[in-house]
């Protein structure tokens, strides 16, 4: 069994890969001899990936994902660490004879010691942060059955342990998350509205936006044609649902900013010290579809006048008021790195340097946040006309805002001028180090490798090299391309 791989997609096959935070795009497949539409649909797909990166990070429900995470990894990496001899022996067992170590279908699978307790954290760990993305993660059937809310009150104050004083408010000794109200999906008749389709649904808007720049105007009309159609399927589930539940049709734009809306949740200890949160303010497709029925008998100015920093935040709290939903904050800085040479070389664990850089980036995403929310909320206007001028002052720095990390032809790329060959190789290690939790707990057969450059699993050295890092890291002799 392969543990499920979280990816944020373009039809054109290029991800954001959540598990190692890396942009994968290979060379446009438009088969044309247009440069100007080969270049526009090469150009049109990195702003949809880019999009992922920048709402991801730049918001509450992404920050909060990247600690779920965190902690999950530290958890297993402790849990790993502490395991006896013989508990060793039962992972490659278990793993050889098709049985996950850790798995919901055979809870409570290990009934003795420390295991028994780390078992279920790690599991309510792993299960709230695919409810909160994109359940299809849960590919077990008996997932179905798992106790949500004592999963996400539980992983929710793990995490705010793990971060008090640091990215998230300081907690005291006796505080308790609970999450009140009932805790419904959100479903459709189309099928399931979720947080994952949100931000997707956001990426091609972004897309056609580019269609009213004065340069894609003169590309292959086919290119929008093609990403009208793919609004007919599941990526335009939202915005349909969206207009359905307002009442009338709703612009591009509007919907954009009822996205942003939805993934701006109110989180314990990330927005406020408040232990208690509703399920309605916590669940962004609740939310979206909240703000959605808000729209009804409501004409709003955003849906008349240019887009406007001012106009956004007025929208947004209007929203709230009329939904009775509160927007997430984050109260603390989440991180007190500047710099990405910073989040490679300062001394972690391996599990901590991916989720750094998210972390650092998240920091001046949501500083560019509080100056122009829609630099983030309408991310594909930051490429049309007086917007586009800033990414030519090379003193503006604004990396951060693009995917750190990218894959193309199946070699790994990184910012040069930001790090060195040496310090690039030790994130892609820690990235790939820390995924590899996943599957060493929850899966079975060969670690999977979809989520990292393909030249770094075919070249036979550097993949033993990588198979000597985990081994150090985890203490087993387990590893890529092994069976």
């Amino acid at each position: 069994m392969t543990v499920h791989s979280p990816r944020l997609r373009n039809s054109s096959g290029a991800e954001l890969n959540l598990r190692s935070q890396i942009l994968f795009q290979e060379p446009t497949r438009t088969h044309t001899k247009d440069l100007v539409t080969a270049v526009a649909s090469w150009h049109k797909t990195y702003v949809h990936e880019s999009s992922h990166w920048a709402r991801y990070h730049g918001s509450t429900v992404g920050i909060l994902l990247s600690l779920l995470r965190r902690s999950r990894d530290q958890l297993a990496a402790y849990a790993i660490s502490h395991m006896s001899q013989r508990q060793t022996v039962d992972l490659h067992e278990h793993r050889s004879s098709g049985v996950p170590f850790l798995s919901f279908k055979r809870y409570p699978q290990h009934a003795g010691g420390e295991l028994k307790y780390n078992e279920l954290d790690w599991l309510n760990l792993y299960y709230t942060y695919y409810v909160l993305l994109d359940p299809e993660g849960l590919t077990e059937f008996d997932a179905t059955t798992w106790d949500t809310r004592a999963a996400f009150e539980n992983s929710l104050e793990d995490t705010w342990r793990q971060s008090a004083g640091v990215e998230m408010a300081e907690r005291s000794e006796d505080a308790r998350v609970s999450v009140t109200g009932p805790l419904k999906l959100v479903h459709t008749s189309e099928g399931p509205l979720t947080t994952r389709t949100l931000f997707e649904c956001a990426a091609v808007i972004d897309e056609l936006f580019q269609f009213e720049g004065a340069f894609l105007r003169t590309a292959d009309p086919t290119l929008r044609e093609l990403l009208v159609e793919e609004m007919s399927g599941e990526y335009g589930l939202p915005w349909r649902l969206a207009c359905a539940l307002a009442g009338r049709d709703l612009g591009g734009s509007v919907v954009l900013t009822l996205i942003d809306f939805a993934l701006n949740p109110v989180v314990p200890g990330l927005t406020s010290a408040d232990p208690s949160v509703d399920w309605r303010e916590l669940y962004p497709p609740y939310r979206f579809a909240a703000a959605a029925k808000a729209m009804a008998g409501w004409e709003s100015d955003l849906e008349f006048q240019p887009l406007s920093h001012e106009m956004a935040v007025h929208f947004q709290h209007v929203l709230a008021k009329r939904s009775g939903l509160r927007t997430g904050r984050v109260v603390s800085r989440p991180s007190s790195l500047s710099t990405l040479r910073q989040a490679a070389t300062t001394p972690m664990h391996l599990v901590e340097r991916t989720p750094a850089v998210s972390l650092m980036c998240a920091s001046r995403l949501l500083d560019l946040r509080e100056e122009d929310v829609c630099a983030l909320s309408h991310y594909g206007a930051n490429f049309l006309e007086d917007r586009a001028v800033r990414f030519v002052n090379p003193d503006r720095g604004m990396w951060w805002l693009f995917p750190v990390f990218q894959a193309s032809r199946g070699e790994y790329r990184w910012p040069a001028e930001h790090v060195n060959l040496n310090e690039a190789t030790d994130l892609l290690l820690s990235a790939a180090v820390a995924s590899a939790y996943d599957d060493i707990l929850h899966g079975t057969g060969p670690l999977a490798s979809d989520h990292l450059p393909r030249a770094l699993i075919e070249d036979r050295g550097e993949a033993e090299a990588l198979n000597q890092v985990l081994k150090g890291s985890t203490g087993l002799d387990m590893g890529w391309g092994r069976i």
